[in-house]
């Protein structure tokens, strides 16, 4: 059954980015000083809690919804569904190169997504989303502060050919090879919530804004780390 209509930055919305806001800041910064022990428990946590929402997710889609999705919408192929496979691969020792791209997809897709979500009402499909990708913003932070991980100036580069070159083309073949309403990276159509994309052109026109945006954005997450390199040196 429906909850309450969703209302964008709302109480409940609010409420919501408080609680992502302060467990990302929180939980890593408790676990940085911890033993190897300690830390490598709360990892195994947060790898469980990302692959049961990754693993759960289509069967909520598809059977446990008032007005389920189609099979074509579900498979995990949205950068944040890329971001929570990279996270959990890269925290069960992956490459390096799996924690750039988590780390920039998931701090400027998440969080955008959980600004603008598109979302109807407060219900389960609300409650998955907001964990989802709140587990991304938590688990990419507890990497990086926790787990001394961070970022280099020639990651953006290279996370922006990956995703430009490499992963976006193949994004956009699987949506035309599997027809509406397979929509995955909006490459399609716009999202149904309020978003940054009402600004532009409708897909696949968009795209020539938003890329731009999309390096421009990994420039401004980066921006904390330059700052910091700046002052030490």
């Amino acid at each position: 059954m429906y909850g309450t209509p969703f209302e964008i930055f709302g109480v409940v919305h609010l409420l919501t980015i408080a609680i992502v806001i302060l467990i990302s800041a929180l939980l890593p910064k408790f676990y940085k000083n911890k033993s190897d022990s300690q830390k490598l428990t709360m990892t195994r946590i947060i790898i469980a809690v990302i692959a049961f929402h990754l693993i759960s997710s289509p069967y909520k889609d598809l059977y446990l919804l008032e007005n389920p999705y189609h099979w074509t919408e579900v498979l995990p192929l949205h950068m944040c569904d890329l971001s929570e496979i990279f996270l959990i691969w890269f925290l069960l020792g992956g490459p390096r190169i799996l924690y750039t791209c988590a780390f920039f997809w998931g701090l400027g897709g998440a969080t955008m997504a959980i600004l603008t979500p598109d979302i109807s009402h407060h219900d389960l499909d609300y409650i998955y989303f907001m964990i989802g990708h709140g587990m991304i913003v938590i688990g990419i932070m507890y990497a990086t502060i926790a787990l001394g991980n961070r970022p280099h100036a020639k990651d953006i580069i290279t996370v922006s050919l990956i995703t430009a070159f490499i992963l976006l083309p193949n994004i956009y073949l699987i949506n035309d090879l599997l027809g509406e309403p397979a929509n995955f990276w909006y490459l399609q159509a716009k999202p149904d919530g309020a978003s940054l994309m009402d600004m532009f052109p409708d897909p696949p026109h968009s795209l020539f804004f938003t890329i731009p945006l999309a390096i421009a954005v990994f420039y401004l997450i980066y921006l904390p780390f330059f700052i910091k390199d700046s002052i030490s040196k």
